[in-house]
C-alpha cells in the first residue's frame, strides 16, 4: 500500500493521488496535479472520505488508499473496452492507477530473505507470470538447472532450465492489465502485446514521456515505469518502479534517463 499522504506531503504521490481524484465525481472543482498536498487536496480528501463512510480526516491511510483504488479500477472495468475500442484518452485516465498498483508491490519480492524455506515473494512472481504471460510457474522454475538442491533464482528459467527469463517488462505489463488496459507479454518474442509501440526518437521526445509510460534500455533489455519526469529540456533525468532487480526486489530509482544507455519508451496507438 501507498505510502500515508496529509497536508505538506510532497512528490510524485500526492500527483497521483491527485489525479486519481480528479477521475471520481466531485462537487469541489478539479485539482491542480502539482504534487503538493495543499488545503484543496485536503478537502478533495475529506469530501472523498464522506462519500465512502471513511472518516474525514484529510489523512490517506490505508483505508482510504484502498477504497480509492477500487473505485478508480471499478472506473477502468466500466469505462475500458475490450481491444481495439480503447483510446488514448482512457489510458491517459488509468495513468495514476498503474502507479499505485506498481507502488503496492514495492518490497514485496526479495530472494535474498527466505520465509519458511522459500524465498519471500516467490508466489507473488508466479502470479506475475500468470497473469502478464500466461505462464504458470512452480518452485522448481526458481532452482537453478531445476533440481531441488538448485540455488533458488529470483529469474526464472520457463521452458529450459539454461533460459531464464527476466521479468521486469512482465511486472510493468502486470500493472497495466491489474488497471484493465488491454494488454499482455509474449514470453517467446520478450515485448508486450497490444495497443502499444516503441516510440521513434525525435527532438521533442522528451515533452511526450508522461508517468506511467513503460521506458526500456535496450542495451541491458530492461524495461520499468516511469514515476516521474524530474525537469524540462529534451535530457530529463527519470524517477522510475523497476521490478527484477538485484535479489528480483521491486524498487524505487533514479538511476534512468532520457539520452542514457538507449532509453526508449512506449507509445499507446490508439
Amino acid at each position: 500500500m501507498p505510502a500515508t499522504l496529509s497536508i505538506g506531503s510532497m512528490g510524485p504521490l500526492v500527483k497521483q493521488l491527485q489525479e486519481g481524484l480528479n477521475q471520481l465525481a466531485s462537487q469541489l472543482p478539479k485539482l491542480a496535479p502539482d504534487g503538493q498536498f495543499g488545503p484543496k487536496t485536503r478537502g478533495r480528501v475529506q469530501e472523498f472520505q464522506t462519500k465512502n463512510q471513511l472518516v474525514p480526516d484529510g489523512i490517506v491511510g490505508p483505508l482510504t488508499w484502498d477504497v480509492l483504488l477500487q473505485l478508480l479500477q471499478q472506473v477502468a472495468q466500466g469505462g475500458v473496452p475490450t481491444m481495439p475500442g480503447m483510446t488514448s484518452s482512457v489510458f491517459d485516465a488509468l495513468r495514476p492507477l498503474v502507479l499505485l498498483i506498481a507502488q503496492q508491490h514495492m518490497g514485496k519480492v526479495d530472494f535474498g530473505q527466505l520465509v519458511n524455506g522459500r524465498p519471500k515473494g516467490i508466489d507473488f512472481v508466479k502470479e506475475v507470470f500468470d497473469f502478464a504471460a500466461g505462464v504458470k510457474l512452480t518452485d522448481a522454475n526458481f532452482r537453478e538447472g531445476g533440481t531441488s538442491a538448485g540455488n533458488w533464482i529470483a529469474t526464472p528459467w520457463v521452458g529450459n532450465t539454461a533460459h531464464v527469463k527476466s521479468w521486469c517488462g512482465i511486472f510493468a505489463i502486470y500493472c497495466y492489465r491489474k488497471a484493465g488496459i488491454p494488454v499482455h507479454w509474449d514470453i517467446g518474442k520478450g515485448g508486450p502485446v497490444g495497443p502499444l509501440r516503441m516510440r521513434t526518437f525525435s527532438p521533442g521526445f522528451a515533452s511526450k514521456l508522461k508517468p506511467g509510460d513503460i521506458g526500456s534500455v535496450r542495451t541491458k533489455s530492461h524495461h520499468f515505469l516511469i514515476e516521474s519526469i524530474n525537469s524540462q529540456g529534451p535530457l530529463p533525468p527519470l524517477t522510475t518502479i523497476d521490478g527484477n532487480t538485484d535479489f528480483g526486489r521491486i524498487q524505487r530509482r533514479n538511476a534512468h534517463k532520457v539520452g542514457q544507455d538507449n532509453f526508449n519508451a512506449y507509445e499507446f496507438t490508439q
